[in-house]
């Protein structure tokens, strides 16, 4: 075998802060990275092979004649895009992905393993590219794949922490990346409940397509709106005006139900989380129709004491729910000491990323 060093790759879930359906059309978007990870342990081989190890499919194919897995299109098109330098080097790789990204939660498993094969490959191949190019070939690659998306998502996971994304417009032919300075976000706690149900992203956007295609300047003026909105939020975040930002996320859950994708579960719940003591704000999580919601508050152990007790007691039911703290790492590779024999162990670990997750591109 070929004497390289092993290395393992690594991106964080990501969750919308604000952004939904608005950001497809150009307007702005905050994400933020949450601590929970998925890995790739990348081993050298003595061929040109290229092995993928994933609970998803296992796929064997060549550095001469690369084929994708259509269950593993995400990692098919990081690999293509890297291949010529792939094939310059001469050398194949194993790469074994191990996800502990809950999908329930839609918290954005198939932009992390992206983000883990584009900073890994980066590395591998030498070729220096910039996080926000990283984005860019990541953002080409989605919409290769699923025909359109704001892939802000993908700039959490690479990014880490809370990102203000504004993609390119009219006024602004390139896109934007901003990442807070985490002291912004340190006091900032957030938690998910699930509706029990949800509606593919796909079926949302197409659902609020036909509901607003004979009113384009209303929807248009709404999308500007929300843009608005979302950047009211980022400098409240950046001055730590909670209220401020409360009043944002009210807003923000305001137009989602103008636009038609608040029914009335996620009503009922973003109602009930709203009067929880200490709870800052809630709004829907994702494109709609069911899925999530999410609450926000900036005091210490509200959101998960709310959400674990406050809220079975005012609804006299159990809701899924969910909290993870934000994470100020991105996605990252670095050299690993275990000897390759010892492998045997992350083999057995969990891998359950999923290439299609229900809002991520929303």
């Amino acid at each position: 075998m070929t004497q390289l060093p092993l290395w393992q790759s690594r991106a964080p879930a990501n969750t919308m802060i604000m952004g939904e359906h608005a950001v497809v059309y150009g307007q702005p978007a905050l994400v933020a990275a949450l601590d929970q990870w998925l890995t790739i342990d990348w081993t050298p081989l003595d061929t040109t092979d290229l092995v993928i190890h994933s609970e998803l499919a296992q796929h064997t194919t060549s550095l001469a004649q690369l084929e994708i897995h259509p269950q593993l299109g995400f990692v098919g098109g990081a690999l293509l895009a890297f291949a010529p330098a792939l094939r310059d080097a001469q050398q194949g790789w194993q790469l074994r992905i191990s996800s502990h990204i809950g999908t329930q939660f839609g918290l954005g498993s198939s932009a992390a393993v992206l983000a883990a094969c584009l900073v890994g490959l980066n590395t591998l191949t030498a070729s220096q590219y910039s996080l926000l190019e990283l984005w860019q070939l990541g953002r080409r690659i989605i919409r290769q794949r699923q025909g359109r998306g704001s892939a802000a998502d993908l700039a959490a996971s690479l990014y880490g922490g809370l990102v203000y994304l504004q993609p390119e417009n009219p006024a602004q032919p390139t896109p934007q990346i901003t990442p807070l300075a985490p002291v912004h976000y340190a006091s900032l706690q957030l938690g998910l409940v699930y509706a029990g149900y949800k509606t593919p992203t796909a079926e949302v956007l197409a659902w609020v397509a036909q509901h607003w295609q004979h009113r384009p300047t209303e929807r248009d003026q709404l999308y500007q709106q929300m843009g608005q909105i979302t950047q009211q939020a980022y400098q409240a975040i950046a001055q730590q005006a909670w209220s401020d930002f409360y009043a944002s996320v009210n807003d923000y859950q305001d137009c989602m139900v103008q636009l038609g994708v608040s029914d009335k579960t996620l009503d009922h719940l973003i109602s009930l989380v709203s009067q929880l003591s200490n709870m800052g704000a809630a709004k829907i999580s994702g494109s709609g129709l069911g899925d999530c919601i999410i609450a926000f508050s900036h005091h210490a152990g509200a959101v998960q004491h709310g959400l674990q007790h406050g809220l079975q007691q005012a609804s006299l039911q159990a809701w899924p729910h969910f909290c993870l703290p934000i994470t100020a790492q991105g996605a990252s590779m670095t050299p690993r000491t275990k000897p390759l024999a010892q492998l045997t162990d992350s083999a057995d670990s969990p891998s359950s990323h999923s290439e299609d997750s229900h809002h991520e591109h929303a």
